[in-house]
């Protein structure tokens, strides 16, 4: 039950039926558990109505730079993809063979995924994603990818989490969710420690009855991902759903784990130990950035920079920001200007360019054409950003389709066209590329 989807038409324009969706839509809050976050929207909007966010200072600092309007299909038909920014650095988007839906890619080159067109096979690919030989075909869709340090390839696929040696064509399931529609989310679900312990937060949304079921486990290993072990600390802390994102940050040198749905906070864990939280000491196991919903917490997305770390928030139909700390104790608040406010920001990678790390970012929101979806870029560690590409969520989504590797600067995006047959959607990825002309 997507509240926000359900009533944000209803509600955006009066008419004689406006008091009973109010009472439906409060009664709807109260019943998921989001009273709080509602209040929390209005708290914000009503900032941002009386200017208080700019007489602060605290909208994100756009730069010039205008994005490429998709606007229509032709747009993305086999042409490439360019913008303001993107001429500047002598870059454009090109269409590449492969349709990947995620991909990864290995220390030696490999691309592993699966294909919009085949979501339950995976593909490798040795030619820079010219071609790709099929590897193994599951009996249900790809909900996620990740790789080990180790080369370890791990892929869910009907809330099971299948592990494979590199190279070795042959899966065997080390952990089952705790429904079979789970899976974690990809590019921040997963996470490795220095020390080769991996985990997982379990995400998913099942509606029973009149709660959430609750899957908001969080799932160990110390072996390379043979065994794993589980915990509900979130649970006996009150989380409500699921886990959004378990990432470890270098920077830090901590795991930073976010939850939703009721809760939405922001953890870290500095002693990367006590991952079952069996003690209270927060000086030996998780302890709470942000303890109210108001802070902003239950983030989406990260990634980091040498100088700090950013997140993306999930507030569909609100008011969406990118928070940033330096030192995993101060958070600073940035908030998404209009038309891009309600569009939670999905993802976030980091590319290596010549000129440093770069940090790209997807926003994306499927309520209303008004609420403009994003992917831009920051080269300054999120002082500034650069718009690259905009779209309406209603009629096509732009995604982040990798996570490209240490040292690598290849960036993959998807373009789907959703068009009035769900059957006839078009997907094409493209690959971010030199222009010729430069």
């Amino acid at each position: 039950m997507d509240v926000s989807s359900k009533y944000f038409a209803l509600l955006r324009n009066p008419g004689p039926d406006t008091l009973r969706h109010v009472w439906r839509f409060w009664l709807d809050i109260r019943r998921v558990g989001k009273v709080r976050e509602l209040f929390s929207f209005i708290l914000w909007e009503i900032t941002h109505r009386l200017y208080l966010y700019q007489f602060t200072n605290r909208y994100i600092r756009f730069t010039q730079h205008a994005g490429l309007l998709i606007d229509h299909p032709h747009t993305t038909s086999e042409q490439i993809l360019t913008s303001s920014f993107l001429r500047e650095n002598g870059l454009c988007f090109r269409p590449i063979a492969i349709d990947w839906k995620f991909c990864l890619q290995t220390t030696d080159g490999l691309r592993w995924g699966s294909r919009f067109s085949e979501p339950n096979a995976l593909y490798c690919s040795d030619e820079q994603s010219q071609s790709a030989t099929l590897v193994h075909e599951f009996e249900h869709p790809i909900t996620s990818l990740f790789i080990s340090r180790q080369n370890a390839l791990f892929v869910c696929s009907n809330g099971i989490v299948y592990k494979s040696d590199h190279r070795d064509v042959a899966f065997k399931p080390v952990l089952p969710f705790a429904s079979p529609i789970s899976y974690f989310l990809f590019n921040n679900g997963m996470t490795e420690l220095p020390d080769g312990t991996l985990l997982i937060g379990e995400y998913g949304s099942i509606w029973q009855g009149q709660t959430w079921q609750n899957l908001a486990f969080l799932y160990f290993s110390t072996d390379g991902g043979e065994r794993w072990e589980v915990s509900d600390f979130l649970i006996r802390q009150g989380v409500n759903k699921h886990i959004h994102l378990v990432k470890y940050s270098s920077v830090l040198k901590a795991i930073l784990l976010t939850d939703g749905d009721n809760k939405k906070l922001l953890w870290i864990n500095r002693a990367l130990a006590d991952i079952t939280q069996k003690t209270a000491s927060p000086k030996t196991s998780w302890r709470l950035l942000t303890r109210y919903h108001h802070q902003t917490g239950g983030y989406t997305a990260m990634a980091e920079t040498g100088e700090g770390v950013l997140f993306g928030s999930d507030y569909l139909g609100g008011t969406n920001f990118i928070v940033q700390t330096h030192d995993g104790k101060r958070l600073e608040k940035r908030v998404l200007p209009d038309p891009y406010r309600r569009s939670p920001v999905m993802n976030m990678v980091c590319r290596q360019s010549p000129s440093g790390t770069e940090i790209w970012a997807a926003s994306y929101s499927c309520l209303s054409e008004k609420a403009r979806s994003l992917i831009m870029c920051t080269q300054d560690g999120g002082k500034t950003w650069n718009r690259v590409l905009e779209f309406d969520g209603t009629k096509q989504q732009v995604r982040l389709v990798n996570a490209p590797a240490d040292g690598s600067g290849e960036l993959l995006i998807s373009v789907t066209d959703f068009g009035s047959n769900p059957n006839g959607q078009r997907h094409r990825v493209y690959r971010l590329e030199p222009s010729l002309n430069h």
